[in-house]
């Protein structure tokens, strides 16, 4: 079709993806006044402006004829019409239809002036007073610079979301430091990274060779480094990335690291690894210098400090607990109770199936008798939950435990503030990053005693760093190695599998080459097939029909699907589309919609006002539908909702004007605006890394030759450790034995033990 320019006042907005900005509009044409449906992707678009518009006409199987946009302008609406529909959309925080129709019949054609340049007058509209007119013009400003800003990096793929960041940073700075320094907002907003600022950057005439890029560019592979878990940066592996990246040679880039360590935002260190042979050169921002400085000073403190527990006759205390439990404990374990009350810090590691719980319960047990002050936590609320049932003592996550403060943007408890206890107890200590231990040592007074447990052959933390396995081979903390299988445990062909994988034994201990093979008294199955469609038929029937009727789980609660990758037909977003599909899928939801009290109640709130529509049972984000039920996992720390990284919920609701939703946590009801639900993801599926620190009463593993790429021992062995009652392996052989012997995972690498060695040499 050919080309066409329209020009049309915008009457509604049928959907809009805060994500990308993609739009569907009713517009009113300015010549024949016929509505006309847009679609497309429209940065700042609102009810009342007027758009010129370049695109071509298409025909939709339902809606009929629509125009899809190619280009746009926008101007603020001119008529008195416009305008109120412009200000009654719900634009300017507090102007609603109500004052739009007021302010609008008063100032006339002149309102938009009036409020742009002669906001104090708003008070001659009854109900507005000074305070009201103030916080109008703010919103007015506010939107206008948002608006300018989208307008200008339309163009670049950020989003209207990423834009609302950057003037609630700059406000109504940003568009000049957008054109004077444009790789600064790589550095100051999170998901806008160095490509997206170099492609303005180009753009805005910025030499490929500027000092400003080849900074950026640096930077950005520190960064991308610390992604993959690395607190350093080796100088060559630095060098050859940002080389590579900026598209310039290595000694230009050279000179500007120097130039970096100079001016402070790089620190230069001589690295080595765990056989104390020396690594080369090395770099570390300024941020992950001082956090490891911090761990370090910390760890040294509590070590020389004075304990602050009663004496306790440790054979004695050693027996009532032991008479407690109503057995007796094996000799290292005895020997681990008696180093977490001996010690001022101290590290017990250890596999499934080696006694780490008794030992927990032990320790808890003599310190509660003594009256002393015990705190518990662990990295995620379902590894805290299970803590505290096998402790019966309160434990929480430890976001929750050093209590993040929304006004200061920071933890209430640490150093100058911190926690009160004589004992501290984290588990899963394999899950801590970098950034959390810091935070968490610099709120545990020196005198109490710190006990770390977890699994030193797990995966390492998601974010940078090392911590668990960096502080056992550092000095100051005394560790106890837990290395028996209990007799109850050796039962368990899952204990017994993750074991044998440790071992490098590459034959799994129960295989099956049909599900009319099944027992449900089994707790270990490896269901062998080689196609991916044989597998996820299999993760169908295991999920939706063998364990409810079987074992009567609930397969949306009770069952998780690990996947070692995220992309294919056996990695995690083909599978969560799948299990969604095949477990809530539309009626599904809609079901539960109408099961739940909200939707029964007498209260008819769930109706709209006008339409009389009961509440929706879906939301659509992007292409992305979140149903009633879903099975949702938290992807970022939002300190101000308090939720985190990894936390796993159920959505209970969604607004009738589909504009927020509600998730069900495990401590709260949080709601989500749609603008924020790129936070979330399904969870039928998750990452391997993502199932750290929590247990499940079913784990399904899909193992193909496919995912040969991330097939590694300790991601194997993780997988496997996360199931409680049930573990199915669902795959290939080869891609079984594949995993178990690529035993050559990348070290990672940090400055934490030098640090700690310098300190021991010090003291």
């Amino acid at each position: 079709m050919n080309p066409t320019n329209l020009t049309g006042v915008v009457e509604r907005i049928i959907f809009f993806n805060d994500d990308n900005a993609y739009c569907v509009a009713e517009i009113s044409n300015a010549k024949t006044k016929e509505k006309v449906t847009i679609y497309g992707t429209l940065p700042g678009v609102q009810c009342g402006e007027t758009i010129k518009i370049k695109g071509e006409w298409t025909e939709h199987s339902t809606h009929g004829q629509q125009l899809k946009v190619h280009e746009f302008s926008s101007e603020l609406p001119a008529s008195i019409y416009g305008i109120k529909k412009y200000l009654g959309s719900g634009l300017i925080h507090g102007i609603g239809k109500s004052y739009a129709e007021k302010i609008v019949d008063h100032f006339g054609i002149d309102t938009i002036n009036i409020i742009s340049s002669s906001s104090a007058r708003l008070e001659e509209i009854p109900g507005i007073g000074r305070s009201r007119a103030k916080s109008i013009k703010q919103a007015w400003e506010e939107q206008v610079t948002v608006r300018d800003v989208m307008l200008f990096l339309q163009t670049y793929g950020v989003t209207p979301a990423q834009c609302l960041k950057l003037v609630k940073k700059y406000g109504d700075k940003t568009k000049r430091i957008l054109q004077d320094q444009p790789y600064k907002i790589a550095e100051d907003i999170d998901r806008i990274g160095f490509k997206t600022a170099d492609q303005i950057a180009l753009n805005l005439g910025f030499p490929t060779n500027s000092s400003e890029r080849i900074d950026a560019g640096i930077l950005h592979t520190v960064t991308k480094l610390q992604d993959e878990g690395h607190t350093i940066a080796l100088i060559d592996i630095l060098l050859d990335q940002s080389a590579q990246l900026l598209g310039l040679k290595r000694d230009l880039v050279a000179n500007r690291v120097d130039s970096l360590i100079n001016e402070k935002r790089l620190y230069s260190i001589q690295a080595y690894d765990q056989n104390n042979q020396s690594l080369g050169a090395s770099v570390q921002s300024s941020v992950f210098s001082f956090y490891e400085k911090k761990i370090a000073e910390t760890i040294c403190l509590i070590h020389d400090a004075e304990s602050k527990l009663p004496d306790i006759k440790l054979d004695a205390a050693i027996a009532w607990a032991q008479q407690k439990a109503g057995f007796d404990f094996e000799q290292l374990q005895s020997g681990a109770v008696k180093s977490a009350l001996c010690n001022k810090f101290s590290i017990i590691t250890g596999g499934p199936g080696t006694g780490k719980t008794t030992i927990l319960r032990a320790i808890v047990d003599i310190l509660a008798a003594k009256k002393c002050k015990i705190l518990l936590a662990s990295p995620t609320g379902r590894a805290a939950q299970r803590l505290s049932e096998t402790t019966k003592h309160t434990a929480t996550t430890i976001h929750r435990l050093l209590k993040y403060d929304p006004s200061t943007r920071a933890f209430f408890h640490h150093k100058d503030n911190p926690l009160a206890c004589d004992c501290i107890i984290i588990d899963e200590a394999s899950m801590i990053d970098t950034q959390l231990a810091a935070s968490l040592l610099d709120a545990i007074p020196p005198s109490a005693h710190l006990v770390l447990v977890g699994d030193s052959d797990q995966l390492p933390s998601v974010g940078p760093g090392n911590i668990l396995s960096d502080l056992i081979n550092g000095p100051f903390s005394k560790v106890v190695r837990l290395d028996i299988i209990f007799r109850q445990a050796k039962e368990s062909r899952i204990i017994t599998t993750a074991h044998n994988i440790l071992k490098g034994i590459t034959e799994p201990c129960k295989v099956i080459q049909s599900l009319h093979h099944l027992n449900p008294d089994d707790d270990f199955n490896f269901i062998e097939v080689e196609e991916p469609e044989q597998m996820i038929r299999a993760i169908h029937y295991l999920t939706k029909e063998y364990l409810p009727k079987h074992n009567r789980l609930n397969p949306i609660k009770d069952i998780q699907v690990l996947s070692p990758m995220h992309k294919g037909s056996g990695g995690i977003k083909a599978l969560n589309e799948s299990l969604q599909e095949h477990l809530n899928n539309s009626a599904a939801a809609k079901k539960r919609l109408e099961a739940s009290p909200n939707y029964k109640s007498a209260n008819q709130t769930f109706f709209r006002e006008k339409s009389k529509k009961p509440l929706p049972s879906e939301i659509l984000y992007g292409e992305q539908p979140f149903r009633i039920g879903d099975k949702v996992i938290q992807t970022t720390n939002n300190y101000d909702k308090n939720v985190f990284n990894g936390d796993l919920g159920i959505i209970q609701s969604i607004s009738a004007d589909q504009s927020t939703l509600s998730i069900k946590f495990s401590e709260a009801l949080v709601e989500y605006k749609k603008n924020e639900l790129s936070e979330i993801q399904l969870a039928y599926t998750l990452s391997i890394h993502k199932s750290q620190g929590s247990e499940y009463p079913v784990v399904i593993v899909p193992l193909l030759k496919q995912h040969f790429i991330m097939l590694q021992r300790n991601l194997l062995y993780t997988a496997s450790t996360r199931a409680k009652q049930k573990l199915f392996l669902i795959g290939s052989l080869d891609a079984f034995s594949m995993a178990v012997k690529n035993n050559k995972t990348e070290v990672r690498r940090t400055n934490l033990v030098e640090r700690l060695k310098f300190l021991e040499k010090r003291t």
